[in-house]
């Protein structure tokens, strides 16, 4: 199980449009995929000798994804022999296949943490007095193909906007709503939101463009970021897993930051409801991180940008006895991490 962060995709796609920006010239994305792959085979090695240094690296599959600028628990399994026959018979005999199944099983459950516009009440109704309520609409899949889904969510916490004597805005209306998708259909979380007036922030394709524009410009949402975060997964016992699985991923810390800054009271109410649900805000223990190697054709494409927009000096803008504003290049990070 890897944590995710946001603005990464899952693997290469059509859909991502990942692929296609290494034949614009643009920086290609380094998917999950290939992310937890190198970073297993680091781990794996480190105490091993040269020699085993050596060995291929495993490959690995994914049970399922996570949209880009979502975050959270990511599941994927070694990819073994079975999967690489193409036979019907050994697919369905798989580790990938049944842990597949074993997800999709009624009896699993992931929680997601959403933060969204509006304050839980919606024609006089408040979501917040309902505790876990189901909202059954049917999606259409990527082929316009229209299909039952069913979401379980619970709006835990919420507040009203307000402004000052002058009308700006200082305090956004949002709130913190758990999602429990039955199904796995296409932004099945994202849409049935919206389609209770409650859009994520940062979702362009279901959300509300206005208040995205206004989190991103005035209180620091970044720019391919969805409040969206699968904070626990948990899988009955399976023949791949005889003792089952249940595992949190802390929330996301610009997630977690924006509550703190811009809905303090919000995140004080939520505290023991996400405790109750097994919802991390800090880790519990420490986790294994292992590196993942740039390909070389990235490589060569980092080089020629900044050769092309970086020439190595630093622009100073403004400069004051206890501050500096300087200008950013846009291939240059602020800082390694």
């Amino acid at each position: 199980v890897a944590w995710k962060p946001p603005a990464v995709v899952c693997h290469h796609s059509g859909w991502t449009g990942s692929r296609a920006k290494l034949k614009r010239g643009e920086e290609p994305e380094i998917p999950m995929l290939q992310r937890v792959r190198d970073a297993l085979h680091d781990i794996d090695t480190r105490s091993v000798g040269e020699e085993e240094q050596q060995l291929p690296v495993r490959k690995v599959n994914l049970i399922h994804r996570l949209d880009r600028g979502a975050s959270g628990c990511l599941l994927l399994t070694y990819a073994d022999d079975a999967d690489d026959d193409k036979s019907v018979d050994s697919n369905k005999s798989s580790t990938t296949a049944t842990l597949i199944d074993a997800l999709q099983s009624p009896d699993s459950i992931k929680t997601y943490v959403a933060l969204v516009r509006g304050e839980g009440i919606l024609r006089g109704e408040d979501f917040k007095e309902k505790g876990w309520f189901e909202v059954s609409r049917p999606i259409k899949d990527e082929s316009g193909v229209e299909k039952d889904a069913t979401t379980l969510f619970h709006f835990i916490a919420g507040q009203p906007e307000s402004s000052d004597d002058n009308g700006v805005i200082n305090r956004a209306r949002m709130s913190i709503v758990l999602a429990r998708p039955m199904q796995g259909r296409w932004h099945q979380i994202r849409r049935h939101l919206n389609g209770i007036s409650h859009p994520i922030l940062g979702d362009t394709t279901h959300g509300h463009s206005k208040t995205n524009r206004a989190w991103k410009e005035t209180r620091n949402l970044p720019g391919e970021r969805i409040c969206l975060h699968l904070a626990r997964m948990q899988i009955p016992p399976n023949d791949e897993i005889p003792e089952g699985l249940d595992v949190s991923c802390p929330l996301m810390d610009d997630m977690l930051e924006m509550l703190r800054v811009y809905a303090p009271d919000v995140l004080e109410t939520a505290l023991p409801k996400l405790k109750q649900e097994g919802i991390l805000l800090d880790a519990d223990r420490e986790y294994e991180v292992g590196k993942y190697t740039i390909p070389e054709e990235l490589l060569e494409v980092q080089l020629k940008n900044q050769m092309l927009n970086d020439d190595g000096k630093a622009e100073i803008l403004l400069q004051g006895a206890n501050f500096v504003v300087a200008d950013k290049p846009p291939t240059g990070v602020a800082h390694h991490s």
